[in-house]
């Protein structure tokens, strides 16, 4: 089996022999079977076991036996005892779901180049049938990835019972989590009554279920690899084309549709997934979870968490002629241009955005707007509310950030507007400013 796992780390690129492994340790016997191997393969290899405290003297016996095998192995072992339940009931989780959230914790507190975990193609399949049975797409269908960023599952392709005959034959004896006997759990019922079910159907159901699920991970790699190719397409401003969005096939477009959600921390449900790209061709605005709203504007969809403070506002940044300059993590350039001939004929886009310096009074700042924000536009004979202006050019999430420019005498520039009437150029000019804001 040694060979098996070799040949499995070396397959998906799991991890080089000048990396520090981690070895997640319970003390069962995917796990022990895991150490075996990883100390025969990799020179730097270290143990971690966490004793979750939920099993009295059990889990101080996982405990023992854990410290014990790693000392014959000169292996090097950190134990941590928390207390999961605790923990679980702080994050509103499940005691099973806050305690694996704790166990990633600590795994990554350790340090090494990659954390090994013990799970194994029968675990891969008892996953399979989780998901298909509460419903999922092609990813989950493929179960659990050998690799996931840093974690690493060298025994993905090895059944129970070859870890199980693989101690054996070599004597070593491994614990047994008690919880793992009952059906209390749905795995359990799905390890103890479905999968002997179909191996009655199937003898090789292993060996069939490892192609199985090597054809639905080089698919659902192959169609997350063009979704992604399309968000990275359509993509711009904090939001996805609508048009693009609702011309793609929905097998790319939902994909793209569910990061743009997940990177928001919304819900990513197939019912909301669907619901917000339908937004592209319908237009408006849902709530979607998280405290997220998707909707869409100018052409582009978006989900945003609405900004509810006033921090942002109160941001500025002199400016002091000549340079670039930054805010809300957008970049001002201006500069400063002494004896240009006016002319009045330059076009109405590039005439909006210069201005005569020598019309400025005082100091330049550049903020954010602010309520009650007030500018009479170059080429308009009124005056506009900033906030009108805003809603105008800038999606909601946007228009707090929107960056105004101001003098002693109070607004002289507007972001995507230009400057105000009574700063623009003429025949008089002899100093000519251009604001560029990106």
């Amino acid at each position: 089996m040694i060979e098996k796992v070799r040949n499995t780390v070396e397959k998906y690129h799991m991890a080089n022999t000048e990396e520090s492994v981690l070895c997640c340790l319970s003390g069962g016997a995917d796990s022990v079977a895991l150490l075996l191997c990883l100390h025969e393969i990799f020179p730097q290899v270290r143990a971690c076991h966490i004793n979750h405290q939920l099993r009295g003297e059990e889990s101080l016996r996982d405990e023992c036996y854990c410290v014990e095998i790693c000392q014959k192995l000169g292996v090097p072992i950190e134990v941590r005892r928390v207390d999961a339940k605790e923990y679980a009931q702080k994050l509103g989780k499940s005691v099973e779901e806050g305690a694996r959230i704790l166990r990633y914790q600590i795994f990554e507190e350790m340090g090494c180049d990659k954390i090994a975990t013990a799970h194994s193609l029968s675990d891969c399949i008892e996953t399979a049938i989780f998901n298909f049975a509460r419903g999922t797409g092609i990813t989950g269908l493929a179960s659990i990835p050998p690799v996931r960023g840093k974690i690493i599952r060298p025994l993905i392709e090895c059944s129970r019972a070859e870890i199980e005959e693989f101690l054996s034959e070599r004597g070593v004896d491994w614990v047994t989590d008690s919880t793992n006997l009952t059906d209390d759990y749905t795995r359990n019922r799905i390890r103890h009554n479905i999968v002997p079910q179909l191996r009655q159907i199937n003898p090789s159901l292993e060996k069939t279920m490892s192609g199985t699920l090597d054809n639905l991970r080089d698919d659902a790699a192959f169609i997350k690899g063009m979704a992604d190719e399309l968000f990275e397409s359509v993509y711009s401003g904090g939001g996805l084309d609508c048009a693009a969005i609702a011309a793609a096939h929905s097998a790319l477009s939902g994909r793209a549709v569910m990061r743009l959600l997940k990177e928001a921390g919304a819900d990513t449900s197939r019912e909301m997934v669907k619901r917000v790209r339908e937004l592209c061709t319908t237009g408006g605005r849902i709530s979607a979870g998280g405290g997220v709203e998707a909707y869409t504007s100018g052409g582009k969809l978006f989900a945003v968490k609405p900004n509810k403070g006033t921090q942002i506002e109160q941001t500025s940044v002199i400016l002091h002629g000549d340079g670039n300059y930054k805010i809300f993590e957008k970049n001002i350039l201006l500069n400063i241009t002494h004896n240009l001939q006016y002319d009045s004929n330059i076009h109405k886009k590039v005439t909006n955005f210069i201005a005569d310096y020598g019309k400025i009074k005082g100091e330049m700042v550049a903020r954010g707007k602010l309520t009650g924000d007030k500018i009479k536009l170059i080429g308009r004979g009124f005056t506009s509310s900033v906030k009108k202006l805003a809603q105008a050019y800038a999606p909601p999430h946007e228009r707090a950030q929107m960056v105004v420019i101001t003098d002693d005498d109070g607004l002289i520039f507007v972001e995507g507007y230009g400057f105000a009437e009574r700063v623009a150029v003429d025949n008089s000019t002899k100093t000519v400013l251009h604001c560029k804001i990106s």
